[in-house]
């Protein structure tokens, strides 16, 4: 039986759905919606050992890049206007392939990642390729916090199954109508305090996504504006703590957005 077999039909049977019929399913999308949906239960070593086992030969499969080979604004943008140029890049790529010492996840305040099942948000995809044990590891801080993290504020587990070493989960503003001071101020948190999270684990590499940004409706070039700004003086703050920050962006708009405001 192969090991994708397995975890579906554990997971099924788990989920009271054992005589479900998926001969004609694409297997991978139904494991990870399954795995989407399971709540944060615990669950046997066996299929943790085979969901890692499986997990890292589908790692292996995929084109990873190293966080050490992607350039700096410095080398890449000679027009720029931040202080240290030197240790944040821009980089149009896909965070959940990037081997670095940690990636942020802009999540949501329950902190368990995304429920709906294959969703094609960051936090979705995060969860489904670390693997089961991110939930649950994420469970074990979050029920310490009555399952509220709140906007601003972010934890630490480690990576699992994704090249990155460890992740880091945030929680971004919503925007019902308008951008305030708050909200403006609540995501640099997201920032900040990750940042603090990275440099208590002796992290030195660091990547974020656009957090805020999507289903969240905070405006991507105000958001970027305020991304670019509370990274560079955190480091000029903390010299010599981290080594190389990256903005994963994946849309060239993204891209767009922070080329126009790092100049």
């Amino acid at each position: 039986m192969e090991k994708i077999d397995y975890l579906i039909g554990y997971l099924l049977k788990e989920s009271g759905r054992e005589n479900f019929d998926y001969s004609n399913r694409d297997k991978k999308s139904l494991y990870r919606a399954l795995v989407n949906l399971r709540p944060a239960n615990p669950i046997s070593d066996e299929f943790l050992k085979a969901e890692d086992e499986y997990l890292q030969e589908e790692l292996k499969m995929k084109k990873i890049t190293e966080s050490k080979d992607i350039k700096t604004i410095k080398e890449n943008y000679q027009d720029n206007s931040l202080i240290n140029s030197d240790k944040i890049c821009l980089w149009q790529g896909d965070i959940t392939k990037l081997k670095i010492g940690s990636i942020v996840n802009a999540g949501n305040s329950q902190g368990l990642g995304c429920f709906l099942p294959n969703h094609n948000c960051i936090d979705n995809q995060i969860n489904t390729f670390a693997g089961v044990r991110l939930r649950l590891a994420c469970n074990e801080i979050m029920k310490n916090l009555n399952y509220n993290l709140e906007t601003g504020k972010a934890i630490i587990t480690n990576g699992y199954n994704l090249p990155a070493e460890y992740v880091i989960q945030t929680v971004g503003p919503i925007i019902q109508d308008s951008v305030t001071e708050q909200k403006e101020n609540e995501l640099a948190d997201c920032y900040v305090n990750s940042l603090k999270l990275a440099i208590d684990k002796g992290i030195k590499t660091i990547a974020f996504p656009c957090i805020s940004t999507g289903v969240f409706r905070f405006p991507k070039d105000k958001a970027s504006q305020i991304a670019i700004k509370s990274v560079d003086e955190f480091i000029s703050e903390n010299k010599g703590k981290i080594d190389k920050v990256i903005f994963s962006l994946w849309e060239i708009e993204d891209v767009m957005i922070y080329e126009q405001n790092i100049k």
